[in-house]
């Protein structure tokens, strides 16, 4: 009994421990080192349930995939690997328990058991659309899947495995781009057509950035995950349109984000300018401190628990049937102090050059890069390892969302490799 009551303490506490770190991985106030402390106290409970062996796995593990609750199902999936559980919990994921099954492979995603890509390849032969779309994201995960199956994907039938296909994808050959890429690019599915963006300007082909600029300028859903790669990638001209995209209340938040990452001076004015607003204050802040390096913190935020007039509730305390009352990452921005920014401006506004590109307020190159990569905000890493991945043509590609000493070699290997990237607006290298 006592074995039991510890054994269930430990998965209560693992779920608890497995739902704050996931969402540590999109925290604003969050870096590497934070995460790599909360993975301590997961990964101190997850071993507790290894090594509660058969007994603890037939009383409490696999009782608990049928919880309902993702968390406890990977907590206690991913234990259930790491005992060696590896055929009999991929068979459960060929179940239809979708909502498992995805909680479950993201145990395989994460687990260290040993040769477990081996064992996931046989079952993408089953007639099975959806399990093969987890099976294959899993792979892509573990960047343990082929070439051939990566390219096999790019036309499945599953979203999920599509997308996952051409973001794991090497360079594409311009054959393949030439036959494929039109027909992605238009794809009615926002994900699917992002990804064949990324895919593309990955394989150098001028049809995907073409492509992005389009989006962008469509304005519709299509555009947000377009106007980040235009703003990682594009010119003083396609940054001047971003800009402008400021104008559209419904496009302001998107536009926002995605100037942060262009580093250019025309996007820090109007970050600056933005300051003023209540519904764009924080996110406008975010960015300017993305690129300027002012933490907006001490002197140049407003004390915890004031905020500006005209400024939105918090999430629990909005009313009506339409209130969205999921806490967002950006909901644990700070508010910017006004008048401490804008004399911190005013001083530091010559150091930044029209022509430039920054990053947390120095001139972006391939090692200022990989230092944001290693200590920056964990929201904004995701979007950095992307134009990493792009720019060394998949050479580089960082799992963000992986435990930290997996991310720690991908820097590593990174380092050494990006001293020389080069950083200049992609066109002028594209075919």
């Amino acid at each position: 009994m006592v074995l039991e009551d510890v054994m269930e303490e430990h998965l209560d506490e693992a779920a608890f421990r497995w739902l704050q770190w996931e969402r540590s991985l999109e925290a604003p106030d969050f870096s590497l080192a934070d995460v790599a402390r909360q993975e301590e106290q997961l990964a101190a409970h997850l071993h507790g349930l290894v090594l509660g062996g058969a007994e603890g796995a037939e009383s409490l593990l696999w009782p608990a995939l049928d919880s309902g609750e993702a968390t406890r199902i990977t907590a206690a999936a991913y234990a259930l690997l790491a005992q060696g559980h590896v055929e009999s919990l991929l068979n459960f994921m060929a179940g239809d328990a979708l909502e498992a099954v995805a909680a479950v492979r993201r145990a395989v995603e994460l687990s260290a058991a040993p040769s477990l890509g081996e064992h996931l390849l046989p079952l993408l032969k089953r007639d099975d659309a959806a399990l093969q779309a987890q099976l294959l994201e899993a792979l892509a995960f573990r960047h343990e899947a082929p070439a051939e199956l990566l390219a096999e994907s790019f036309l499945h039938e599953e979203p999920q495995a599509r997308m996952a296909a051409l973001r794991a994808s090497p360079p594409l050959p311009e054959a393949t781009a030439r036959r494929l890429l039109p027909g992605l690019l238009e794809s009615g599915h926002p994900g699917i057509r992002a990804a064949a963006m990324e895919a593309g300007l990955t394989s150098g082909a001028r049809m995907a950035w073409e492509a992005c600029r389009q989006a962008v300028r469509a304005c519709n859903t299509h555009s947000p995950q377009a106007m980040v790669l235009l703003a990682l990638f594009g010119t003083d001209a396609d940054t001047a349109l971003l800009v402008d995209m400021l104008g559209t209340r419904e496009m302001r938040p998107h536009a926002l984000w995605a100037l942060g990452f262009s580093g250019r001076l025309v996007a820090m004015e109007a970050c600056l300018a933005l300051l003023e607003d209540p519904l764009a204050a924080r996110l406008a802040g975010e960015a300017f401190s993305a690129m300027t390096g002012l933490q907006v913190e001490g002197l140049y935020a407003l004390p915890a628990g004031e905020q500006p007039e005209g400024a939105p509730l918090p999430p629990e305390l909005q009313e009506g049937l339409d209130a969205d009352l999921v806490p967002k990452p950006e909901d644990d921005l700070p508010w910017p102090c006004i008048g401490a920014v804008r004399y911190w401006w005013k001083e530091a506004r010559p150091r930044f050059q029209a022509a430039g590109r920054y990053l947390n307020g120095q001139p972006l190159e391939g090692p200022v890069l990989l230092e944001a990569l290693t200590h920056g905000p964990m929201r904004r890493r995701h979007v950095l390892a992307r134009e990493l991945a792009i720019r060394s043509k998949g050479q580089h590609r960082i799992p963000t969302r992986a435990f930290t000493q997996r991310q720690g070699t991908a820097l590593a290997q990174a380092r050494a490799g990006c001293a020389h990237l080069s950083l200049l607006p992609l066109e002028r290298t594209l075919r």
